[in-house]
């Protein structure tokens, strides 16, 4: 079914992958599309400019995409932009990142993520986590109670006694508490119930977040907020603790809702829902590194210090230098070993840009070994691993010379690896084999 927009235009579809492009010489449909006259899309344009790019092109617009994945509308564009892997293999990958629960989620068939988005995965994993913590009864906690009784119990305010000028009537205010299903982490979750239903398409996902709904009849919703969730995390106790993959999923779906626009004369969110897959990937990596390195130990964004420096006397006018942040340093009990950074971008398919190597430059020269990694993800069984020397322009010299080395990580190992299905002693010395491969200078 064609969607026409509120002047009577077509919407045009354009559908791309991660770190692609496309204009009106390769997408015919582009011909003719244009931003101009329409100033929410053109605000809207710019602010999303860093996840992805539409511009004014010759013949029409011209969209490229980043490491960012899912669905926005930009002016006449409906965008969806879909990651290169497949469901399962996201799945499993998603699951193992975020520490969730393995569930089946919208079959078991490997169908490309292009027929459920990775939203709908995301809602997935959320209504299997939420249907097993119903499964064990909706959790409830003694709420306070002030109100005016007949049969007094709890306790008796005898300050509002006293403010009513005594007792006037056979009534009187009581503070008590019942147990009750309406409360604060409850109503996240149905808070969370209801983003995740604005934002599917899928009819038969969208009926099992209703149905959850329901048994939350008694639980109050909210306009969810981030702070929302940084409460209710923060009080989560033993007993509670269970409903955290749940929360986490609700964070990265409120992450995903749209981008936040500000105008002179209103503040809203236009629809879209975007991933970051770069994210996602350094998490990813973050945990499995720091489960399979046998007497090494990885640090998450380590701050370099002293990199730069200013002589003494230099700096007149007192500024401060950059303090760069990798996003991995690799210790063993001596002490450093070198930097690391992660890109989700395929480097062996899509290439690399020159900020890359020059960052990565950087990180070799702070490197006790003189060397820096990229590990960079791919589907691609042909990459493989790709060095840069870095050579003085003059000096040539014979010796050792500092090294950036472009690694890929095959992402269907990867999630082989991963999957709950593997598991055992012979399955553990292939996850330390294979982390041991991804860090080896």
């Amino acid at each position: 079914m064609l969607e026409y927009l509120e002047n009577g235009f077509e919407a045009v579809p354009v559908t791309l992958n991660e770190w692609d492009r496309v204009e009106s010489v390769s997408r015919p449909q582009l011909i003719g599309t244009t931003l101009r006259n329409n100033l929410a899309a053109q605000t809207l344009a710019l602010a999303i400019r860093g996840q992805v790019d539409v511009r004014e092109g010759y013949k029409g617009l011209e969209v490229s995409t980043t490491s960012f994945v899912g669905h926005i509308a930009v002016g006449p564009l409906r965008i969806s932009i879909n990651p290169k892997l497949q469901r399962l293999a996201l799945t499993s990958l998603v699951r193992y990142a975020y520490g969730l629960r393995d569930f089946q989620v919208i079959g078991q068939t490997l169908t490309p993520t292009a027929q459920y988005g990775i939203h709908d995965i995301l809602i997935s994993l959320l209504v299997a986590e939420i249907e097993e913590l119903l499964h064990r009864g909706l959790l409830r906690r003694y709420v306070p109670v002030s109100e005016m009784l007949t049969s007094p119990r709890g306790r008796i305010l005898v300050d509002k006694i006293a403010s009513r000028g005594g007792i006037v009537d056979g009534a009187l205010p009581c503070l008590h508490f019942q147990r009750h299903a309406n409360w604060r982490l409850n109503r996240v979750l149905r808070s969370g119930l209801d983003l995740a239903g604005s934002m599917t398409t899928n009819r038969d996902l969208y009926r099992r977040v209703r149905s959850l709904g329901e048994a939350f009849d008694a639980v109050e919703t909210t306009a969810l907020q981030g702070r929302d969730l940084d409460e209710v995390e923060r009080g989560l106790t033993r007993l509670t603790a269970t409903s955290r993959p749940a929360l986490t999923l609700i964070r990265l779906l409120l992450g995903m809702h749209g981008t936040s626009i500000e105008t002179e004369t209103s503040s809203h969110r236009t629809p879209g829902f975007l991933f970051d897959m770069n994210l996602f990937f350094q998490r990813l990596l973050s945990r499995f590194l720091r489960e399979n390195l046998d007497g090494l130990s990885i640090r998450d964004e380590q701050t370099t210090k002293g990199m730069f420096a200013y002589p003494p006397l230099a700096n007149h006018k007192g500024r401060s230098l950059p303090r760069p942040r990798p996003d991995f340093a690799l210790f063993s009990a001596k002490g450093l070993i070198g930097f690391l950074d992660a890109k989700y971008r395929d480097i062996w398919e899509k290439g690399y840009p020159a900020g890359w190597l020059y960052q990565l430059s950087m990180y070799a020269l702070a490197s006790p070994n003189q060397k820096s990694i990229i590990l960079y993800g791919t589907t691609s069984s042909e990459a493989r691993e790709e060095r840069v020397e870095i050579r003085h322009p003059v000096l040539w010299g014979a010796g050792s010379k500092p090294t950036v080395i472009f690694r890929p990580v095959q992402l269907q190992d990867l999630a082989m690896l991963l999957h709950p299905s593997n598991e055992g002693s012979a399955k553990w010395e292939q996850r330390r084999s294979f982390a041991r491969s991804l860090v080896t200078f």
